[in-house]
């Protein structure tokens, strides 16, 4: 099977070079002749299947490295070139930061390399790790320090490859790379243009380095391929990444291509160059002629022995750093199905919450998280929580994403995914229950697989409806981005892309990093506050006064004392009244909603600076209300009344 398929490959290769010669010779003989195996868009050094699923796409590189072996072994000129993406998001990028991707590069001869968004998901720093492993150059002509302003550090803008083949000829090959702009200051990493950065550097190549061929390596969206094969002049062939589908473009200038992600194909690439002549004081200019095969690679193609042991070892690693700790619960958490799939719950939020606070320069204003995503039919007892813990809350290795949307579209997913727990007269555990952070909603079933939304409000000072024009910042997963755009009149637009985001096990354990102490405690409120203590202060207020029905209640942060964090046990009078040393007096005065959110907004923007807050005592607890407040000034402005206040 193996001799079998690589004789396949190699005669693919001379049937194409034979072809294209033949329909050139009239004018003359080719200079130069060459093969170029190219991917893009790889995080999985195992196989995504079965072996024993013949002919279903499984990638991999352990498939791929034999067929770039033999491609060196027959043809003199060739080239394997990597278009960006490797270092995350997958399981093992999480532990092993990128690198064990970098083995597969190197096993495969990696001649050159772009840049994609991924490479940054580590920081600098991350991918400097990386790029000191490679064996191969990283070409990057566009991405620059901020810090410095200098090119970023293990990268070059270009590089040149010479062919000297008996065989197959001579020819001076130029290659360069450019990343979109990420625009996210967060990376300390500032973007020129891809299409200045690519005419500047094709013009080096062609009038410095005086090239034959220019290929370029770019990873970016095909609309951006499209204008960027039109706009660059110079370039002769163009590989690219960054949208996980196979791709062939001829229309609009030089050829591009992109493979599928993980191996699942890779390009193969035959190119004949014919150099400039003068033929009868007449100069003909160079020209080349191309065919472009696209490799599926299915679970019929042999493997590398050798990875395959990489592969393994990389294996146990993980298995020993699955057991590392993570965190704690402080009590025992129902994963049990008839819970997740068919009520709000505190895991549902803690999953919700961990949504909402990942991507830091994005904040969300909602997040939903579907019941059937959160797995193992388990009541979790209190105490350590492990990596391979988390990993069996959500298995499935689901992508984080953000999307722009509308308050109509948010409704018509909920009620979408809420009529499906609809039976008869049940709830259908089938997984399709909604958790949720930043709004709440009350959902009634009419019907078998009917019902409707009755209400659904913001998480805000005055619980408002969500309008159906509000502006909705939505994070959930990209199984369920699918769902939400497959339901009729939804609309919305990628703010973190299922290319750009992260993997649910490193969103859950970052917002673990952020508990005091890495304790998990999840939320039983749907309606998530502040600070427990400052609820306690509040809640109390509310309910000490029998005879007044009191609807809200208001405590200063400032008027809580004692700067220390009380142990669990007993309480005595001298410790609550050391909370609230200053003999306060409680009161009760009847006023009207503008009034009180007048009040809450002078408190609030005293502990504003900037877009932060400040430890000043003006923060507001509150009981009987809830509240979202955004620093957007530290001066209050008199002609907007509720500024800042949401």
């Amino acid at each position: 099977m193996v001799a079998n398929y690589l004789t396949k490959l190699a005669l693919f290769a001379a049937f194409v070079a034979n072809s294209v010669s033949a329909g050139c010779t009239a004018e003359r003989d080719a200079t130069a002749h060459f093969q170029v195996l190219s991917y893009n868009d790889v995080y999985e050094m195992s196989p995504d299947s079965d072996d024993s699923q013949y002919g279903v796409l499984v990638g991999g590189p352990s498939r791929v490295i034999p067929i770039a072996k033999k491609l060196r072994q027959n043809f003199e000129n060739s080239l394997v070139l990597f278009a960006g993406d490797t270092m995350a998001p997958s399981l093992w990028s999480g532990q092993f930061k990128g690198l064990q991707m970098i083995e597969a590069h190197n096993a495969l001869g990696v001649d050159f390399a772009c840049l994609g968004n991924h490479e940054f998901d580590f920081g600098i720093e991350g991918f400097l790790n990386v790029s000191v492993a490679s064996k191969f150059p990283w070409l990057n002509a566009n991405v620059y320090e901020a810090a410095t302003g200098k090119l970023l550090r293990g990268t070059k803008p270009y590089d040149v490859k010479i062919f000297n083949s008996p065989t197959m000829g001579s020819i001076k090959i130029g290659v360069f790379g450019v990343l979109y702009d990420m625009q996210d200051t967060s990376l300390s990493l500032t973007w020129t243009n891809p299409i200045d950065a690519a005419n500047a550097v094709a013009k080096t190549l062609r009038e410095q380095e005086n090239v034959d061929f220019v290929i370029a390596l770019t990873h970016q969206n095909i609309d951006d391929d499209n204008t960027f094969s039109s706009k660059v002049k110079g370039v002769d062939l163009i590989y690219g990444g960054h949208d996980h589908t196979v791709q062939l473009q001829t229309n609009y200038g030089a050829t591009f291509l992109k493979s599928d992600t993980n191996f699942r194909s890779i390009w193969i690439s035959d190119i004949k160059y014919y150099a400039p002549v003068v033929v009868n004081t007449v100069k003909k200019n160079a020209f080349s002629k191309m065919s472009h095969k696209n490799l599926q690679i299915t679970g019929a193609m042999p493997t590398d022995p050798t990875f395959d042991g990489k592969i393994n070892e990389y294996s146990d690693k993980i298995a020993e750093l699955f057991k590392r700790k993570v965190g704690s619960l402080c009590a025992p958490t129902d994963l049990t199905k008839n819970l997740v799939r068919k009520s709000d719950c505190p895991i549902g939020h803690f999953f919700t919450d961990a949504l909402m606070n990942f991507y830091g320069k994005i904040k969300p204003n909602a997040a939903i998280m579907n019941g059937g995503g959160i797995r193992t039919e388990k009541v979790w007892p209190a105490g350590d929580i492990t990596l391979g813990d988390i990993i069996s809350w959500d298995p499935f290795g689901n992508i984080i994403t953000i999307i722009e949307t509308n308050g109509d579209s948010l409704k018509r997913f909920l009620v979408n995914q809420l009529q499906g727990n609809c039976g008869d007269n049940v709830i259908n555990a089938n997984g399709q229950y909604t958790h949720n952070a930043g709004f709440y909603f009350d959902f009634k079933c009419t019907g078998p697989s009917t019902g409707e939304l009755v209400t659904a409000k913001w998480n805000n000072i005055i619980g408002d409806d969500i309008q159906d024009t509000d502006k909705v910042t939505l994070a959930f997963s990209d199984f369920l981005k699918g769902l939400f755009n497959n339901v009729k009149g939804t609309t919305s637009k990628d703010i973190i892309s299922i290319r750009e985001g992260a993997r649910f096990e490193v969103v859950l354990e970052a917002y673990i990093k952020l508990q005091e102490g890495n304790l998990v405690c999840p939320n039983s409120n749907p309606v998530r506050g502040p600070a427990p203590i400052g609820n306690l202060f509040a809640d109390a207020l509310l309910t000490y006064y029998g005879k007044v029905s009191i609807t809200a209640s208001v405590m200063n942060g400032g008027g809580i004392r004692t700067e220390k964090k009380w142990p669990a046990g007993p309480v005595t009078v001298g410790d609550i009244i050391s909370w609230d040393p200053f003999g306060n007096i409680i009161t009760i005065v009847e006023t009207n909603g503008a009034t009180l959110k007048l009040f809450l907004q002078s408190q609030m923007v005293q502990s504003c600076d900037s877009s932060s807050l400040i430890a000043n005592g003006f923060y507001t607890h509150i009981g009987g209300l809830y509240m979202d407040y955004i620093c957007i000034s530290k001066k209050l402005d008199s002609s907007k009344t509720y500024n800042g206040l949401t």
